[in-house]
């Protein structure tokens, strides 16, 4: 049973991937006792008839509503807990004064306490994905949307063929402004932060992966998992969580 001092789990997904895709191990997670809050991006939403035009920005203010809410309106703390792009999101999302220790200094509770990343982008003050990365050659670009041209192998793996190939058909467009939208905010430089590298990663590399864990200063754990390890060791992954939730 959550308690006050549960912390809230704010989950921040990653790319071209449908929200219920999250909603199993959002449950999962509340099973342990975590409130979930999951906050759906503009730059994914497909009814969108101005799509192309939604960036990062427009998907951190959506989050940081969400932690807004759960932080000054409720005085709780909270975990922000990301996945492959939901990394840029979260750094992006949690202003100082959101913090544990800033609110603790004005005489107040509650407040984000950790970072947890896990197999997710880290960029640097000022950067963007592709400032750092460049043109992919992963991904298909139409119409100011992007999408990634193989997620059978590159998101799901290590999952069985029939979940990944139903899975691999349900992918959707992302809005490539999220690629050119350079980081505002670097939540990591004033928050302590866990990156989970998954080892058998064919989205983000096992060495792209310590590189953005470099960057952060995360503690960095590890899981034998491909991309998608929400889906395919969700135990495993929220087991580290617990760990985070105690420190």
């Amino acid at each position: 049973m959550a308690t006050l001092s549960t912390p809230t789990i704010v989950l921040l997904p990653g790319s071209f991937q449908l929200p219920e895709i999250y909603y199993d191990f959002a449950k999962l997670i509340e099973s342990h006792g975590f409130p979930v809050v999951q906050p759906e991006y503009p730059s994914l939403d497909q009814a969108d008839p101005n799509l192309s035009s939604r960036d990062l920005d427009d998907d951190a203010t959506v989050a940081e509503a969400a932690i807004r809410d759960i932080v000054e309106e409720h005085n709780k703390t909270a975990i922000i807990v990301m996945h492959s792009y939901g990394g840029l999101v979260g750094a992006e999302s949690v202003p100082q004064e959101l913090t544990v220790n800033s609110r603790q200094e004005k005489g107040l509770d509650g407040g984000v306490k950790h970072l947890f990343y896990f197999s997710a982008f880290v960029m640097a003050l000022g950067r963007s994905v592709y400032d750092t990365i460049g043109n992919s050659t992963q991904h298909d670009f139409f119409d100011g949307l992007f999408v990634l041209k193989d997620p059978l192998n590159k998101m799901y793996n290590d999952l069985p063929l029939p979940e990944a190939k139903c899975l691999a058909r349900k992918v959707i467009p992302q809005s490539a402004a999220v690629l050119k939208t350079p980081m505002k905010r670097a939540a990591y430089r004033y928050l302590p932060s866990t990156f989970v590298k998954l080892t058998a990663d064919q989205a983000i590399l096992p060495p792209v992966q310590d590189a953005f864990a470099n960057l952060a200063g995360s503690t960095v754990k590890t899981i034998n998992s491909g991309h998608s390890a929400f889906l395919s060791h969700p135990k495993e992954v929220v087991a580290l969580l617990e760990e985070v939730a105690k420190l």
